[in-house]
């Protein structure tokens, strides 16, 4: 609760679990084999059915509305974490990050794709500028901002036109976060 004193807590699942959220009151998290768990307080953990068996990447919330994604186009959705609806990517390309800002969601993966969607349910595929994989994506502060393959950089800042940023790595980048 305070971010310096940490409790292990069992899953129930010796799943490997890839991505956390939390919204309307629920913790969710996805991971391996469409593992999809929840928590209203984050000690113990419920198994959802996904509906589906690929490995889930990224999850998160927002406008009232969880998603999640995953290889082979998968996205799937759910109002209240616990009933999923998989939902039409447009793309067979492997999905790994997800987020929500600007009352858009916003979604990474291989070969530089990048989906947005306002409901999640509808999604169209934007033009990135680069083919490396894209492994994560944040919103913060009025920019979204994408990490990935070789040092990859990219933002924007209407989710519609993405600029490719000077990185001052070519290793892979995996992660990326904001705060206030």
């Amino acid at each position: 609760s305070d971010g310096t004193t940490w409790t292990k807590r069992t899953s129930g699942t010796s799943r490997y679990l890839r991505g956390v959220t939390y919204g309307n009151g629920l913790f969710v998290t996805v991971g391996y084999r469409g593992t999809i768990l929840t928590s209203p307080e984050g000690n113990w953990w419920t198994k959802r059915t996904s509906g589906t068996s690929e490995y889930l990447k990224g999850v998160t919330y927002g406008n009232g509305l969880f998603v999640t994604v995953g290889p082979s186009g998968t996205i799937l959705t759910s109002t209240d974490g616990i009933y999923w609806t998989e939902r039409d990517s447009g793309t067979s390309e492997y999905l790994r990050g997800v987020t929500y800002g600007n009352s858009t969601f916003v979604v990474v993966g291989e070969n530089g794709t990048i989906l947005t969607s306002l409901n999640g349910t509808t999604w169209t595929e934007r033009t990135s500028g680069t083919s490396e994989d894209l492994y994560e994506v944040t919103y913060g502060n009025g920019l979204f901002v994408v990490v990935g393959e070789n040092g990859t950089i990219l933002t924007s800042s209407d989710e519609y036109f993405w600029t490719e940023r000077t990185s001052v790595t070519s290793v892979d980048l995996f992660g990326v976060t904001y705060s206030q």
